[in-house]
């Protein structure tokens, strides 16, 4: 239950963090952060009319002098969408434990389906008023390392939604 409440709190941070971070130089923030990191970046194509609430690029407390991550949230603190992205090799988002609901594919990666229930009754079902995550493994390509990624919500998206937001991830780096 502490890490279903960690990873609430990281989710709502996402949403309601209205600090960017600013570009660096050609105005994409995926891009630029691309230029900074060891691991392949993912910028969704398909926000599914969410617009942009924040974009944070943080250290790396359980790993210090390692890549910064990135936390990025979309539409609001009530109803939003985060995407976390991290190096693999050394997760600085920690790990969490939703109650599982299986897995699905993700662009063709195998991805775990949690949802954010107290209960063991729980089931897909729920998934809009519970919340829940999906998280997956982007391969590395040289040179760059492969990338763990969390897409989750505290509520309001169904298991299709959030399905959704996350096959639209595309790597920078293909």
């Amino acid at each position: 239950m502490k890490k279903v409440a960690l990873v609430l709190v990281l989710i709502t941070t996402a949403l309601i963090s209205v600090n960017p971070a600013p570009a660096i130089a050609g105005g994409d923030k995926y891009q630029d952060l691309q230029t900074l990191v060891k691991y392949r970046i993912l910028k969704p194509a398909n926000t599914l009319g969410l617009k942009p609430l924040n974009f944070e690029v943080r250290p790396c407390r359980l790993f210090p002098k390692k890549d910064k991550y990135l936390l990025a949230g979309f539409g609001s603190a009530d109803m939003g969408i985060a995407v976390v992205e991290t190096a693999a090799a050394f997760n600085c988002t920690g790990v969490d434990h939703p109650q599982s609901l299986g897995t699905t594919k993700i662009n063709g990666i195998t991805a775990k389906v949690g949802i954010y229930c107290g209960t063991s009754t729980c089931t897909a079902a729920s998934f809009a008023q519970h919340g829940g995550e999906i998280t997956f493994t982007l391969p590395a390509k040289k040179p760059y390392g492969a990338t763990y990624v969390r897409v989750g919500t505290q509520g309001g998206f169904t298991l299709k939604q959030l399905t959704t937001f996350a096959t639209s991830l595309k790597p920078l780096v293909k």
